[in-house]
């Protein structure tokens, strides 16, 4: 055989084994990014009429007022299937809150861990976390027809993939036995459901993407610098 065929035949073979490593390495990619949209992202649409029921059925149980009840009845009808933030403001209990269960004074700011600890392991399973939290710096700097500051002390903004992820939480039976520490840590709060119109916050699905397909760039980079490697030793 020529040397010019075997060059060609070896060039032929390294290429092939490079491309084969290329596609597991970006379809192991791909996949890793699809597993992602298939928990960050809601694959079941807008509320159905019997969901909508159903979970006012559940809030009626637990006790809400008509004016609550009316409330919750149009954020479940005005559901486009698509994410949401929950804009919150809290300020804490001032000086030591007693605990519900055992009444011993405790730190309110650690008091409230034992609410949000359990809720965010079940909000992260339904697609959720928290997209941004901050302390407050002071009262307000500027502000018309609302009520005077109660004493803020933390803003924060929570993803949730769907209402109906929200709405399966606070419905759950045992939603209330971790309320209550919450309400007890917690002196004045809001809370409003607003969605993105834009800002400076990049959405994980950009940076994931960008994370996934850097790992995947560096490992095909790698993958084919040890292939040359031992190509160059096998013709010492």
């Amino acid at each position: 055989m020529s040397i010019s065929k075997l060059l060609a035949s070896n060039l032929i073979l390294t290429l092939g084994i490079s491309m084969r490593s290329g596609y597991t390495i970006w379809g192991v990619a791909l996949i890793f990014y699809l597993v992602f949209l298939g928990w960050h992202e809601n694959w079941r649409g807008p509320l159905t009429e019997s969901e909508i029921a159903t979970f006012t059925a559940r809030a009626q149980s637990k006790g809400l007022s008509s004016e609550q009840l009316a409330r919750f009845e149009i954020f479940m009808r005005d559901d486009d299937g698509g994410e949401f933030f929950m804009v919150n403001l809290v300020g804490f209990t001032e000086g030591p809150a007693s605990h519900p269960e055992t009444g011993a004074k405790v730190d309110a700011r650690e008091l409230v861990q034992s609410y949000f600890r359990p809720f965010a392991v079940k909000i992260l399973a339904r697609g959720g976390y928290p997209a941004f939290s901050a302390l407050t710096l002071s009262g307000y700097i500027e502000a018309w027809g609302v009520a005077a500051n109660p004493g803020w002390d933390i803003a924060n903004l929570m993803r949730y993939r769907s209402r109906r992820d929200l709405l399966m939480l606070a419905t759950e039976d045992d939603f209330n036995d971790i309320h209550i520490y919450k309400r007890t840590a917690i002196a004045s709060t809001f809370a409003i459901p607003a969605q993105s119109i834009g800002g400076a916050l990049v959405s994980p699905r950009i940076w994931i993407a960008l994370f996934i397909f850097s790992m995947a760039t560096l490992a095909h980079i790698l993958c084919l610098t040890r292939r040359k490697e031992n190509d160059w030793r096998a013709n010492e």
